[in-house]
């Protein structure tokens, strides 16, 4: 009896606080980058080099997710060659990896920071086959919402 009189007073009392904000929720305002603004045409500048020098060659980005939070951006791409043409992975440093089904080529993530008005890379992962921007997300004490749709 005296359980069912303790869990109704905290039904009760729960039923009775204000509603959280949406600030108390923990909704922040994740950025989404759209499609053929200059914004996002200069975040994929600035991540363009580091996935040409890793890769081999010019690239393409095909995005998945490109958002921004307080000064971060976290990019989720597909990468082709210029005009839609897809990497031949066999003729890249990541040829072993992908022969072996450890090299995931549908999607690469990088994570970027804001400086002084411009982009730089801190965090990058090509073929993972893994949720690598977990670590990040930890690591860099960011919110999941960047990391998502």
């Amino acid at each position: 009896m005296r359980l069912i009189l303790c869990l109704t007073v905290c039904v009760l009392a729960a039923a009775s606080m204000p509603a959280a904000g949406p600030a108390e929720a923990g909704e922040l305002e994740v950025h989404r980058f759209e499609r053929g603004t200059p914004e996002r045409a200069r975040l994929l500048d600035a991540a363009r080099p580091t996935f040409e020098s890793e890769i081999g060659g010019p690239i393409e980005f095909v995005v998945t997710t490109l958002n921004a939070y307080d000064g971060w951006a976290f990019g989720n791409v597909r990468v082709q060659r210029p005009g839609g043409q897809p990497i031949d992975w066999r003729r890249t440093q990541f040829a072993e990896d992908y022969a072996q089904g450890m090299f995931e080529t549908g999607g690469h993530f990088f994570l970027m920071r804001s400086e002084g008005g411009a982009w730089t890379m801190v965090e990058y992962a090509l073929g993972p086959t893994d949720v690598a921007w977990d670590w990040w997300r930890q690591q860099h004490s960011l919110p999941e919402a960047l990391f998502t749709d």
